[in-house]
């Protein structure tokens, strides 16, 4: 416990570098994204930088509003501009860009929450170092994605909105509805937590501070809804259509009942390790200091549990909030090591495991390299696959595609000519026994392998998951 102290007390800029390391490491040996939508409404509108214009940020029927993109496409251009040719290494520039942006937003309002509840220098250290090694943290909040990119300015509010229930003053309440304005500007589902600014001054019963936090953000959501009128031709485009749309449509993506996101989060807070009797004072004290965050917590779960679909992606906006509301029960218990070493050693043990997997093996690695591969070996014109493996590949990530993706099946691969240098077999490591007798005759070119937990995906659910196999590609020439 005293090699602890020693350890926490060391100056808080020793812990920001190595949070800065160990965030600026993922960023370089992570390339991966994770989620479909990530890639198809997100990565392709603005990658390859050399064909991506404001026009085409959004489809004529996408209910994503272009403000989401321009981040990626302003970073991905300005890459292209200093001469930055390939797409995969424009999409390179977007995570380190960002990634870097959004990790001193969320250093600062880390440092903001600690300063604002008057943590002691070992707490300050602690919350920063829950930050760097969070197993949810250093990936997901560093990825080129909406629900991460929105994150630190949620953050930021529900700092602010901590500020202004401790303080009452009216420039924390005012500058809280700006940060939820910008969480709201790049994940609309967000401006609904903004309630938190209009809910506090009622509780309060300050109604100048009301009255002036409803202002503000009036005018800041007619601001966000300017854009939609000049390029898609209706005042708030965007936000009119994605509700509808998910109203109309969403059951199409799934229908996972209504305790799916308490649980989630549940999980990701590792919850059952913090199940004890903490003490009435200490309870009191953290409900007080927490309560703004709780509500922040309790509209977003409310609202996406409105509608049927409902993905993991989207409680990446509250990685940090549950950080916040975690870090002074984790604090308590390190600070009484001795009465709970085997519950912290199991705790650090398991968030560890899942912070190695989570932060340095990429997912979606087998397609990307496949696309790689493919952009540095433009002889190839079609590669041949069966089975539908796999179904895409990232295609954005070619600058001149050249090759065509064919389906075909044993006995047509079996009569093909591969002396033909323009064709290449793609199988997935399912169908390498089907096809012995196909791929005994060629040559294995390259092998493009999945990350652990994507290889843990397809043996617990081999249909859903049939992209998250190890892609061996084959040809007949050297």
């Amino acid at each position: 416990m005293q090699s602890t102290d020693s350890f926490l007390n060391k100056p808080t800029k020793f812990f920001l570098i190595l949070a800065g390391l160990i965030y600026f490491s993922v960023m370089m040996l992570n390339d991966g994204f994770m989620a479909l939508d990530e890639y198809f409404v997100g990565i392709t509108r603005y990658i390859p930088a050399q064909t991506s214009t404001l026009q085409t940020l959004v489809a004529p029927d996408d209910v994503k509003s272009p403000l989401q993109i321009l981040p990626m496409h302003g970073v991905a251009q300005a890459a292209l501009a200093v001469g930055i040719h390939s797409p995969y290494w424009q999409y390179r520039v977007v995570i380190f860009v960002l990634g870097i942006l959004s990790f001193a937003l969320l250093i600062f309002a880390f440092l903001k929450l600690a300063d604002t509840l008057r943590f002691s220098l070992k707490q300050r250290n602690f919350l920063l170092l829950m930050l760097t090694f969070y197993f949810a943290a250093p990936f997901a909040l560093t990825r080129p994605m909406f629900e991460s990119i929105s994150a630190p300015w949620l953050a930021l509010a529900a700092v602010w909105a901590i500020r202004y229930d401790l303080n009452g003053r009216t420039k924390d309440l005012l500058w809280g509805v700006f940060f939820a304005s910008m969480a709201f500007v790049l994940r609309q589902q967000l401006g609904f937590c903004a309630l938190i600014f209009i809910l506090l001054p009622l509780m309060k019963k300050k109604w100048k501070q009301f009255f002036m936090a409803s202002a503000l953000g009036l005018v800041l959501l007619i601001l966000a809804g300017i854009p939609d009128y000049f390029l898609r031709g209706q005042f708030h485009y965007s936000l009119l259509h994605l509700t509808v749309y998910n109203y109309q449509h969403g059951a199409d993506y799934g229908n996972k009942p209504i305790t799916f996101y308490p649980l989630l989060i549940f999980g990701l807070c590792l919850t059952p390790f913090f199940i004890k009797k903490y003490p009435s004072d200490f309870l009191k004290r953290t409900i007080k200091n927490q309560r703004s965050l709780w509500v922040i917590l309790f509209l977003f779960v409310f609202l996406h549990s409105l509608f049927p679909q409902k993905w993991e992606r989207f409680v990446i906006s509250i990685i940090p909030i549950l950080i916040f509301i975690v870090n002074p029960f984790l604090f308590y218990l390190q600070e009484n090591f001795k009465n709970h070493k085997a519950r912290l050693i199991s705790l650090y043990s398991v968030n560890g495991l899942l912070f190695f997997i989570a932060s340095f093996f990429p997912p979606q690695k087998n397609l990307i390299e496949m696309s790689r591969y493919l952009d540095q070996h433009p002889e190839i014109k079609t590669v041949y696959r069966v089975n539908d493996t796999p179904g895409w590949i990232t295609e954005a990530f070619v600058l001149n595609k050249q090759f065509e993706l064919m389906a075909s099946d044993k006995e047509k691969l079996a009569a093909m000519d591969w002396t033909n240098c323009h064709n290449a077999l793609v199988v997935g490591e399912f169908n390498l026994p089907e096809l012995s007798e196909v791929t005994n005759r060629l040559k294995l070119k390259a092998q493009f392998s999945v990350n652990l937990i994507e290889q843990a995906a397809y043996k617990m659910n081999p249909k859903n998951n049939q992209r998250r196999v190890q892609l061996n590609l084959f040809s007949g020439c050297d």
